[in-house]
């Protein structure tokens, strides 16, 4: 198996120097027979096809695909009829290498062991603000890489998104970008691809993109980086400013909610340090090492430089607080299909059954 980076480097090639589809001329030839006989919805005529309201949908948000036994089994008790999964990001190279000004990085592998769910999977692709100014410049290697990996994988697409925090400076590439990849996702796949995009809460005040539907990004609300935020996460004095804008919003859209949490360190001049991904919040409250300001905040007892971490901050979602902005989502917008951010049993463990089922409902 390839590791990561070669993958990396390998798919990203144009088709005609790409072994690893060379290698595979035979699965092609039987994988597009069954492609064939794929339905396609036909997004201009209806378009609610891709929103149904009681396809429960998650992302997949993890370089490694592997579910265990409670991620299968949220999945069966929670109706999930899609998911999101993360194929790559794009980035600038950084001096990657002298041809190319971007490149893909975080690629997502699937272990044969280990067969995807029969589900509605949709790749999605992150592209960085910095990088999607250069789309002309990897769009034809990218639709190729995301058709070789659901080759590889035998992975039935008829979806792809695209995640990209696009702002004014950049929303005429990104928009741009999105009109050119359906035609290039069509000429690899045979056939015509659906298009969504995230949508940010600040972009809802923005024109939106030219794509089959948006998926609501309620998540990432505040400024992690701010020393007296309470909750960056999501807190729903942060999105009730943007709610003004969603009863106008002339696209199609469905909500996601976040069920992770993380960590935000400090330094003793209580300057941000570093965020670290939670996978063990009870290890936060060790009262022997850390002292309890309150709202999530602790400080480290122990006697330490001020360039070194002081102060952390411990943050993670209530199920009343995703309830809470759900419904002043939906009161504005109305009632919006639920994509859940992500799978992870050690975050989706903090809900019980009935929460996660409310949330979904």
């Amino acid at each position: 198996m390839l590791s990561r980076n070669l993958q990396d480097e390998v798919l990203f090639l144009p088709p005609f120097l790409n072994p690893t589809v060379m290698n595979r001329i035979a699965t092609f030839f039987l994988f597009a027979a069954v492609l064939l006989v794929i339905p396609v919805g036909c997004r201009h005529k209806n378009p609610n096809n891709l929103l149904n309201p009681d396809e429960n949908a998650v992302y997949y948000w993890r370089t490694w695909f592997n579910t265990n036994d409670y991620e299968k089994q949220f999945l069966t008790d929670h109706n999930i009829k899609t998911m999101y999964i993360r194929f790559f990001d794009v980035e600038p190279n950084d001096g990657w290498n002298e041809h190319d000004k971007c490149k893909p990085v975080a690629t997502i592998t699937f272990p044969f062991d280990e067969p995807v769910p029969d589900l509605n999977i949709v790749p999605v692709v992150f592209i960085t603000p910095e990088a999607i100014v250069e789309y002309e410049t990897f769009i034809d290697h990218l639709a190729h890489r995301i058709y070789a990996m659901c080759l590889k994988n035998s992975i039935p697409v008829k979806e792809v998104q695209f995640d990209c925090d696009w702002t004014t400076s950049t929303r005429e590439a990104y928009f741009q970008f999105l009109i050119d990849v359906r035609e290039m996702l069509k000429k690899y796949f045979g056939k015509d691809v659906a298009v969504s995009s995230t949508i940010r809460l600040h972009q809802l005040a923005q024109t939106p993109p030219a794509v089959d539907y948006g998926v609501l990004m309620c998540y990432n609300t505040g400024d992690f980086k701010d020393f007296k935020t309470r909750n960056a996460i999501l807190d729903a004095k942060d999105v009730q400013p943007y709610l003004k804008y969603l009863n106008q919003y002339k696209l199609p859209l469905k909500l996601a909610l976040p069920d992770y949490s993380w960590d935000v360190e400090f330094d003793g001049k209580k300057k941000f340090r570093r965020l670290n991904r939670s996978q063990n919040p009870s290890d936060v409250y060790d009262t022997t090492k850390l002292k309890c300001l309150g709202d999530g905040m602790f400080e480290i007892i122990n006697d330490i430089p001020d360039e070194m971490v002081k102060y952390i901050r411990h943050e993670e979602v209530s199920a009343a607080t995703i309830l809470e902005v759900k419904s002043m989502v939906e009161k504005n917008y109305g009632k919006m299909p639920i994509v859940l951010y992500h799978l992870d049993s050690d975050q989706l463990s903090k809900y019980n059954h009935d929460e996660l089922k409310e949330i979904f409902d």
